[in-house]
């Protein structure tokens, strides 16, 4: 991963997290509820996109994702959005994990140039770890080549 990249990623996740800190600070204590219970049930689902074979290039059929995620955060204004990236087992875990850095990076650059700022974002990246779909080394499985995108 390149210098500038991994810096790009790494400032925004240090970003999103302070917004994140900022934000509860900044919130009135209120009454016990089970608001939080309702919150959490009522959490949309992940949106997910895909990746081929050793690509970190967004597919033209998953940029609907990224528009998706974009009038999502508008709608609903997150405190951060969480851009999980993941790769296959096929290949050497480090180039993976490598992989999953450069595939959460280039979700988030579609998602930045959607309009969502930068400081909205929290970046990880598993590799072959943490697995949607647990596999054996070496097998191809096309549900682990994805970013995640969830939010709060």
């Amino acid at each position: 991963m390149s210098k500038s990249i991994l810096s790009f990623v790494l400032a925004a996740s240090c970003l999103a997290a302070s917004a994140a800190a900022d934000a509860a600070d900044s919130s009135t204590p209120t009454a016990k509820t089970d608001a939080p219970k309702a919150e959490a049930a009522a959490a949309p689902a992940p949106l997910v996109v895909y990746f081929d074979l050793g690509s970190t290039a967004i597919r033209n059929e998953d940029k609907a994702v990224l528009d998706h995620a974009s009038r999502a955060f508008n709608e609903g204004k997150p405190i951060v959005m969480i851009l999980t990236g993941t790769a296959d087992r096929t290949g050497d875990a480090a180039v993976n994990l490598e992989i999953s850095q450069l595939r959460a990076a280039a979700v988030l650059k579609g998602l930045i140039a959607r309009g969502i700022p930068a400081d909205r974002f929290q970046v990880l990246a598993k590799g072959e770890t943490e697995l949607p779909v647990p596999t054996n080394p070496g097998v191809a499985e096309v549900q682990n080549r994805r970013v995640e995108i969830t939010w709060r």
